[in-house]
């Protein structure tokens, strides 16, 4: 956009009578009160526009269902689904879900789960719970790898605790059996400000007691 430069004028009073002699003026601006002989107008209803949309929800625990995808603000689209990750030797289990926030106000999220196919094996499975009992109290394992297993043992373990049906198709989660499935989930905010599910529970063990509260 090109903008022009704009400077107010005031008629010469040395100028011929017969000639009008516009030149800048050097006295400041007279301030119009608008209000001046106007008649007054009163503003639209804004009641609705009160509540900007947007922002996180605050943290606490929602009624929540696993729903097929969602597309959010931007045209992106998301979906439950189960993909090879991007160092190729895991994969992420990708779940959205519907969260209830209250009346028909739905939010959508979507939670990770990573993994890799060999976590679930019995060995491994006695080879983590060996390693907790080892570790128990230390926020950094030497075997991070170890430590990796039982993180994703844990938080898909609390998400079938709450009813999730987990299956496996080959190397991936049957993602169908997780579609229409409701829970309790606990929405948190993490360190961008983005809202994130942390905690999954029954559907309404936890939402029976008032929102928002731990």
């Amino acid at each position: 956009m090109t903008k022009h430069k704009t400077e107010e004028f005031t008629v010469d009073a040395q100028a011929a009578p017969t000639e009008t002699t516009l030149v800048p003026s050097q006295e400041p601006a007279v301030a119009v009160n608008l209000t001046d002989d106007l008649t007054a107008e009163s503003l639209p209803d804004l009641s609705e526009y009160a509540d900007e949309p947007g922002g996180p929800l605050p943290r606490g625990w929602y009624p929540a269902e696993a729903v097929e995808g969602y597309a959010t603000r931007s045209g992106k689209e998301k979906f439950t689904e189960d993909v090879v990750a991007k160092d190729g030797g895991s994969r992420n289990l990708r779940v959205c879900f519907a969260v209830q926030t209250g009346g028909k106000d739905v939010r959508n999220l979507q939670s990770q789960f990573n993994y890799r196919r060999n976590d679930f094996s019995a060995d491994r499975l006695k080879f983590v719970l060996a390693m907790r009992e080892e570790m128990k109290g230390v926020r950094n394992w030497p075997d991070r790898d170890a430590q990796r297993s039982s993180l994703a043992l844990a938080k898909l373990g609390q998400f079938q605790k709450a009813g999730a049906k987990l299956e496996f198709i080959g190397e991936a989660v049957k993602t169908i059996n997780l579609i229409g499935g409701k829970y309790d989930v606990y929405v948190s905010i993490d360190s961008n400000g983005y809202n994130e599910i942390t905690q999954y529970a029954k559907a309404g063990t936890v939402t029976r007691a008032p929102r928002n509260k731990a």
